[in-house]
C-alpha cells in the first residue's frame, strides 16, 4: 500500500489561510488586547471581510479559543525545550510565566475568557476545563520526576502540589494584570520553594 499523497488544492489552501488568520489574530491580540482588538482589524490585515474571516472559525469565540490553544501549544513547546536544557521544574515555571507576561494582551485575553468560561454553557468551558487538567497532569509528572532525582522531598503529594501550582499561576496572572508592578519572579520563586521543598539532609 502506497503512502497517502499530501493534501493539495482548495483544502491545503484553506488550511494555510486559516493558519494565516490565526497568526495575525495572535499578533493583534498580543499587542492590543481583547478590548482594543476587533474581528474587522484581523480580517483587514489578512485581506478578508468579517464574514470571510468567520468562514474559517465559525464564531468570534471559536477564533479566540483557537488563539489560546495556539498560545498554549507554544508554551508547551518552550517548556519542553527548557526541560531538555536541564532546568528544574520550578525554574521552568518561573521562566514560562515571565515569558507570558511579555504579551500582556494574551494574558488578559486568557483571564477574561477563563472568567466567562466558568459558565458551563460557554463555548470555551470545555477547553479551559481540559487545559487545566492537562496542566495539572503535566505538573504532577514533573514533580514526580523532581522527587525521583532528589530535588523535591518525597513528602510532597504531586497531584495536590500540581493543583496548587496551577491555581497559583492563575491567581498571579490576575493580580499582575491589575498591578503590573508586582514582582512576579519573586512571588513565584518564594511560593514554589514552599510547595516544592528540597529533601532535608
Amino acid at each position: 500500500m502506497g503512502t497517502r499523497p499530501a493534501q493539495r488544492g482548495p483544502y491545503a489552501k484553506g488550511v494555510a489561510r486559516r493558519q494565516e488568520v490565526l497568526d495575525v489574530a495572535l499578533d493583534v491580540l498580543a499587542t492590543n488586547g481583547l478590548r482594543h482588538s476587533s474581528l474587522q482589524e484581523i480580517a483587514t490585515r489578512v485581506g478578508l471581510t468579517r464574514p470571510g474571516l468567520l468562514h474559517y472559525f465559525g464564531t468570534r469565540e471559536e477564533l479566540l479559543v483557537a488563539v489560546l490553544r495556539a498560545r498554549h501549544q507554544r508554551d508547551i513547546d518552550r517548556g519542553s525545550r527548557r526541560k531538555s536544557a536541564g532546568q528544574s521544574l520550578a525554574q521552568a515555571i518561573v521562566t514560562g510565566v515571565l515569558l507570558q507576561h511579555k504579551t500582556p494582551g494574551l494574558v488578559r485575553l486568557d483571564a477574561a475568557m477563563a472568567a466567562e468560561a466558568t459558565d458551563p454553557t460557554h463555548p470555551a468551558h470545555l477547553y479551559f476545563r481540559e487545559r487545566s487538567r492537562e496542566l495539572e497532569h503535566t505538573f504532577a509528572r514533573g514533580i514526580t520526576h523532581e522527587i525521583e532525582v532528589g530535588r523535591v522531598t518525597s513528602d510532597v503529594d504531586p497531584e495536590v502540589a500540581a493543583q496548587q501550582i496551577n491555581s497559583l499561576i492563575d491567581g498571579l496572572h490576575v493580580q499582575w494584570l491589575i498591578d503590573s508592578s508586582l514582582d512576579a519572579r519573586a512571588i513565584l520563586t518564594s511560593a514554589l520553594a514552599r510547595l516544592l521543598p528540597p529533601p532535608t539532609r
